[in-house]
């Protein structure tokens, strides 16, 4: 019986100071997207689900890595926060005033995290507000069910951030979202130039596509928190089970959508063969054409 305690003592002690590691690290993840409507390069950097963690002091680990990837716009799909944790939202601002001194525009759209701290009985709410001051004082761009047309060096671009309601992300039940809810909140898809959608929760992945963008972000997943090699990512933070859309580029007929497995976690602080990350997309002229 000792031996077996001393065995099982040595796992779980092996198992802590692993995961104390590994939450310290993310992967940089590229990916290539050939595209008509590109008439140059263009790189995006895609930051998701911080959650006020740090990687080096004042995330300069983190800092180095996006501006070593020389990204010509940086994009947020949500979730810097901890909605409960308004102690650290200065984290998360300290590092948005950084990307912003970086000289690339930012574009920034709610997760569930930030639209839950708009509640009107929200704890976190003037904390919140005062959060999102800085971000708005530092130059990030927030678009919450909104779009803005701009130009990424001499090609146009127009990008949407989604902002999607509450009830698409309660626990134990199916993601659901009204058939017209992108167009309602949106109106319609760029047919002319680029369209980049920021949308968090990746589960209407085939929507985004279908309402029209060439280019979905997304995050909220985690990378499914825990993954089994050969088998992929076992739950998603509504414990659902094997989601469908976890991590990685999916093809829709043509448009792409790219899920970031997030470079924080909240609540439950594992990552099991699911590194953190920060995805770039280079977006290439279609040469078939």
């Amino acid at each position: 019986m000792q031996v077996l305690i001393g065995i099982i003592s040595v796992i779980v002690t092996g198992y802590v100071l692993w995961q104390y590691q590994e939450l310290k690290k993310f992967n940089v993840t590229h990916y290539e997207f050939f595209s008509e409507k590109a008439s140059r390069e263009l790189k995006l950097a895609v930051i998701s689900d911080l959650h006020s963690f740090s990687y080096g002091t004042g995330n300069e680990r983190l800092l180095r890595a996006i501006k070593e990837a020389a990204p010509d716009l940086i994009l947020i799909p949500g979730d810097l926060i901890v909605t409960a944790a308004a102690e650290k939202y200065g984290i998360s601002l300290s590092f948005a005033e950084e990307l912003a001194k970086l000289g690339v525009p930012v574009y920034f759209t709610n997760g569930n995290h930030e639209t839950r701290a708009l509640l009107p009985d929200s704890e976190s709410l003037g904390a919140y507000q005062e959060y999102r001051r800085g971000l708005e004082a530092a130059g990030i761009h927030l678009l919450n069910n909104e779009s803005v047309r701009t130009m990424a060096g001499t090609m146009p671009v127009r990008i949407s951030g989604l902002e999607l309601p509450l009830s698409c992300y309660e626990k134990w039940k199916k993601p659901h979202l009204e058939e017209h809810y992108l167009t309602d909140s949106l109106g319609q898809a760029s047919d002319d130039c680029l369209q980049i959608l920021l949308a968090h929760h990746p589960a209407f992945a085939r929507q985004y596509a279908a309402w029209g963008a060439d280019i979905t972000v997304c995050g909220h997943n985690h990378g499914g928190l825990i993954c089994i090699p050969g088998i992929g990512s076992i739950i998603s933070p509504q414990f659902m089970l094997f989601p469908e859309f976890d991590a990685g580029e999916f093809d829709m007929d043509g448009k792409r959508v790219y899920i970031s497995r997030g470079l924080g976690t909240h609540t439950i602080h594992i990552r099991i063969f699911n590194r953190a990350e920060l995805v770039t997309v280079t977006v290439k002229p279609d040469n078939k054409i």
